[in-house]
């Protein structure tokens, strides 16, 4: 009896001690934060994403939500949560909520009208090897925004442009939205960063955006272009996820609310079109346009980004925009 028992003592320090390398090499197999981020380095000598991600010990809070081609995630080791098939057109969005400097009220709805206090801004990644978007102004490779400090009220630029005393430096000119004096002069020059539904072959319009920021080559091949969804926010846009619409209000057909039980809408997109075809060759009143071969370009946006546009427009942007946040964005601990 005590034989049996020294060797099944025996037998069980034995199986420890050839365990124990077995545990040792697991334990050793852990890597440290430095050394992922060492190989993130080198993975994307270019430069890594700096927000929440594996491993990270440090990393800076990342106000947008973001949907990357697999190309984009690769190239910038963005986090696999944030890659999206349904994006077409352009290598990344990345959607942001932003609080306004200054609020305009009575530009649509009357004098009481106010927008919400806050801005949609949309930074889209284009590769400038397959894609070239038109411009109003071509000499134009860099446009920073305006600063809205107090010079902003004291002297609003529109208005000092109109007049004629304003003139741009570098960086103060927009590539596709130059400040204009008429609306005539936007009809003209200006390109279009249309929101549209889009059917089988053709789309209507719902708001379009304006450039608040353009960089070509950001990096070497992308350019950078932001778009703020200035005319949103008024409770008109058509919830994305309802495609059954038929109502018209007061009598007047807006482009989006137009329904054809035959063609519905298959996605939602943003259509790059310049001014003079926008308003010379299509109908003013429904905008109804060749889908895809009447715009320039066509971005294809994942429905997420259209349920954005859509709860912000209905002034309910934040509680959304913290759900899709809160479900995409990964966690900082390594899961090697």
């Amino acid at each position: 009896m005590h034989l049996e028992r020294l060797l099944a003592r025996v037998g069980l320090l034995c199986v420890a001690l050839l365990c124990s390398p077995v545990i040792w090499a697991q334990q050793g197999a852990q890597k440290s934060h430095i050394q992922l981020e060492e190989e993130r380095t080198q993975r994307c000598p270019e430069g890594q994403y700096g927000g929440p991600h594996e491993g990270a010990r440090s990393f800076y809070q990342d106000p947008y939500i973001w949907f990357v081609s697999r190309e984009f995630a690769q190239r910038f080791c963005m986090p696999n949560s944030y890659i999206d098939d349904n994006l077409k057109g352009a290598l990344a969005l990345a959607v942001r909520l932003k609080n306004e400097e200054f609020t305009l009220c009575g530009f649509v709805g009357g004098p009481g009208s106010c927008p919400p206090k806050q801005k949609l801004l949309i930074d889209v990644y284009i590769d400038n090897r397959k894609i070239v978007l038109p411009k109003a102004d071509p000499s134009v490779h860099y446009y920073s925004g305006v600063v809205q400090n107090s010079g902003w009220l004291a002297a609003n630029v529109y208005d000092r442009k109109k007049h004629g005393g304003f003139n741009e430096v570098e960086g103060e000119r927009r590539a596709f939205h130059p400040i204009l004096g008429s609306m005539a002069d936007a009809q003209r020059i200006k390109t279009y960063f249309v929101f549209m539904g889009a059917r089988k072959e053709w789309a209507t319009g719902s708001g379009d955006f304006l450039e608040i920021f353009y960089r070509k080559n950001w990096v070497t091949g992308i350019d950078l272009l932001t778009l703020d969804g200035y005319l949103f926010g008024y409770q008109e846009t058509r919830n994305p996820d309802q495609q059954l619409q038929t109502e018209r209000r007061g009598g007047r057909g807006y482009a989006h609310e137009e329904f054809d039980k035959s063609d519905p809408i298959k996605h939602w997109a943003i259509g790059v079109i310049n001014g003079p075809t926008y308003f010379q060759k299509y109908e003013m009143d429904t905008k109804k346009v060749p889908y895809p071969s009447g715009f320039d370009h066509v971005i294809v946006l994942p429905q997420k980004v259209a349920q954005m546009i859509y709860q912000f427009d209905w002034k309910q942007g934040d509680a959304f925009f913290s759900s899709v946040k809160n479900a995409i964005q990964p966690s900082t601990v390594s899961t090697k």
